[in-house]
């Protein structure tokens, strides 16, 4: 029996020496334990373990460790809010697409899901609950479709080494011969073609990652053990980058590389009072719009700007938190900007002046987009850039959707406070018809700088629920798509 105690997450193997009168030395009854419950393989009482053949589970593992291990991004544009709901997003998004392309599509899923769910090396049960485990920066999500996880990756990945060398090693004992060729490919699991490991890294196909590795854009990853550090800015940017041509990928990496490596205390600091303000609030395993609006009162109060006052976010960035803010023509109308911060690069935001959202304006960091984008890309330097994650902020792109939803709601409210919206919304009569309505916004867009999108998502969330309803309808006609 093998156990890690104090360990958030770790399979527990019971051996047997004969199954069913039959000595057999491969057999195990097998539990997964995260956070000291057992959470797979069975439903119900007193079924948390099953018994089974485990070369078969070392086997998968030795076929599906690099995906495994470094893989962050799904195979189709989807970002379902946990791994089990893969496929009911794909549905969704098949609905409206042409037969040969779900087709595509359907076998790309399908390849996915027999690597990251870890119920598919046990062919032939029936009962087991699903096992996905799917990377999301520095954290593994574990799914079970029953409950989820998220364990750091460093746990995560030495419990799944630590279960095939333990398996290895019964292997080796009983059989060293017949189980050779196994036990070869799992001792030498981490090596990899350069290629292969930064495709996987980026989440583009090796033809894409031969490309940007031969004109010297990115540099391959040195080992599986290099690639799973994620400690490169530039190949996290190529990922979040999404399905952008090849050309744009390489136009955005070749304007990060232009940025410089800048000591900045100040964002360190506040960075690090912000997670504490996440931590000693409560608010970790908060919904991401609560955790982005609490934020920015909490940001504000720091800054000491009150709620009717406009701030200025490219300002904030800049002399309160020593970042290099710079507006750049990327020619590249699907992006809004790109934000880095790790060993060699940044901290630094590009905003993009020729993304679709930005109106040509003489003084373009009075310009509400920009300055929608400017506070998003804040709260992503302040919560998202510890793990030197790259914010590429792209239309399809890949940044998880809890991520965006927080700094969207961040951005909203450190621009303009829900209550100051709902305050001028009363000045001016608590109007609810289209012409009042679109004074109030008009009023708010002036004043504090904003999109109508913002102003009017504000209104919304800021008057009391009972108004809420014919607000939506109203506000929806006067910004549609909001």
């Amino acid at each position: 029996m093998t156990s890690a105690k104090s360990r958030p997450i770790f399979f527990r193997l019971d051996w047997r020496d004969a199954h069913d009168g039959v000595e057999c030395k491969t057999i195990a009854a097998i539990t997964l334990i995260v956070n000291d419950v057992p959470v797979w393989p069975l439903t119900g009482e007193d079924t948390d373990e099953f018994e089974w053949f485990t070369d078969e589970l070392l086997a998968h593992l030795t076929e599906c460790w690099k995906p495994l291990v470094l893989r962050q991004t799904y195979p189709i544009p989807v970002q379902p809010e946990r791994p089990s709901s893969l496929f009911v997003e794909a549905q969704k998004r098949w609905s409206n697409l042409p037969g040969p392309t779900v087709e595509d599509e359907e076998v790309e899923a399908a390849a996915f899901e027999d690597a990251h769910n870890l119920a598919n090396a046990f062919g032939g049960v029936t009962g087991l609950l699903p096992l996905w485990f799917v990377r999301d920066q520095d954290k593994m999500v574990i799914d079970t479709q029953e409950q989820i996880a998220r364990v750091p990756i460093q746990d995560a990945i030495d419990a799944l080494g630590a279960v095939g060398n333990s398996i290895a090693e019964r292997l080796r004992k009983a059989d060293r011969h017949r189980w050779a060729k196994l036990l070869n490919a799992w001792q030498h699991r981490d090596e990899g073609d350069g290629t292969l490991l930064l495709a996987l890294t980026i989440g583009r196909d090796q033809t894409t990652a031969a490309t940007l590795i031969g004109e010297n854009v990115l540099k391959p990853p040195t080992s599986v053990t290099d690639a799973a550090n994620d400690r490169d800015e530039l190949r996290i940017a190529a990922r979040m980058a999404g399905p952008m041509p090849v050309n744009e990928v390489k136009s955005v990496i070749e304007k990060l590389r232009s940025c410089e490596p800048l000591k900045a205390p100040k964002l360190e600091k506040s960075a690090a009072a912000a997670a504490d303000f996440i931590k000693s609030s409560g608010l970790e395993d908060a919904r991401p719009y609560v955790q982005g609006n609490e934020l920015a009162k909490w940001l504000r109060r720091q800054l000491n700007v009150s709620d009717d006052r406009r701030i200025h976010p490219i300002r904030v960035l800049e002399r309160d938190h020593n970042v290099d803010v710079r507006f750049i023509d990327f020619g590249i109308r699907s992006l809004d900007a790109v934000a880095v911060w790790g060993p060699k690069h940044g901290p630094a935001v590009l905003l993009n002046t020729t993304s679709e959202r930005v109106r040509p304006s003489t003084k373009i960091w009075q310009n509400g987009a920009i300055r929608v984008t400017a506070a998003h890309e804040l709260c992503h330097v302040l919560l998202d850039l510890e793990h030197t994650l790259s914010a590429v902020e792209v239309f399809g792109g890949r940044m998880p959707l809890r991520i965006e939803q927080r700094a969207g709601a961040f951005a909203a409210e450190f621009l303009l406070p829900s209550s100051e919206a709902a305050a001028v919304w009363r000045k001016m009569e608590s109007p609810l018809n289209l012409e009042g309505l679109r004074e109030v916004i008009d009023a708010l867009c002036k004043k504090h700088k904003v999109t109508q999108s913002l102003a009017a998502w504000q209104i919304e969330h800021g008057v009391s629920p009972f108004h809420q309803e014919t607000l939506a309808y109203v506000l929806d006609q006067i910004v549609p798509h909001r």
